[in-house]
């Protein structure tokens, strides 16, 4: 074979391995978390184990919760003032994929967040504390997600920390969303030194599967 065609061979081939497979997506340069689910790790701790579950082997998390509730598995190893957080979403088969999602939740003060992608090709983020749900965004329909039994979407979320102590520069309260390295929207939330990080769902007896965390920032 000539050099030529070799190359034209590796070029085709390495084309065909982006195409087949989630973007990368973190794109910080120091790394505050990887986990690759090969091995269950003691900090992530399930919230609420009685109506979901998140299990932890062979490469993937396989995330499951009764209908009519939603599951939170969060990292307790760590907070994450800033962070460039990114993971792989393998999306089930619903029948019915009204109020069904998985996505990147984290805390600030009382209320947890959810940055989410859905079966159907939505985007959205949920909030919720103890006074009940709020939309911040509400759902909608983005080019970039890939739909079906299957499809596997890189959701990436960045957000900024608090200022150092005694800065006068102000908090930049900035959230984006990415899919497969395609910037979806940004919504706003403040900073706060103690975020914790995790994954969340809404699965409606579906199951999704989580693969491929990274922390970056």
């Amino acid at each position: 074979m000539s050099v030529r065609r070799a190359m034209s061979a590796l070029v085709v081939a390495a084309l065909f391995a982006m195409a087949a497979s989630p973007a990368m997506a973190c794109k910080g340069a120091e790394s505050l978390l990887r986990d690759d689910f090969t091995e269950a790790d003691p900090a992530w701790s399930v919230w609420w184990p009685d109506n979901s579950s998140f299990d932890i082997a062979d490469g993937k998390v396989t995330a499951t919760n009764n209908p009519g509730y939603w599951g939170v598995m969060s990292y307790d190893g760590a907070f994450f003032p800033a962070a460039d957080a990114c993971v792989d979403i393998t999306m089930p088969a619903v029948r019915d994929p009204a109020g069904v999602w998985a996505g990147i939740v984290f805390t600030s003060g009382d209320a947890t967040y959810a940055a989410y992608v859905t079966p159907d090709g939505k985007s959205g983020v949920t909030r919720a504390n103890a006074q009940g749900w709020l939309d911040p965004v509400k759902p909608k329909v983005y080019p970039a997600i890939k739909t079906g039994d299957g499809a596997t979407n890189t959701l990436r979320v960045v957000w900024s920390g608090p200022p150092a102590e005694g800065s006068n520069q102000p908090a930049d309260p900035t959230i984006q969303v990415f899919v497969n390295d395609q910037a979806l929207f940004k919504f706003k939330v403040k900073p706060n030194t103690n975020r914790q990080l995790g994954l969340g769902i809404s699965a409606e007896g579906a199951t999704f599967v989580f693969s491929n965390l990274s922390v970056t920032q």
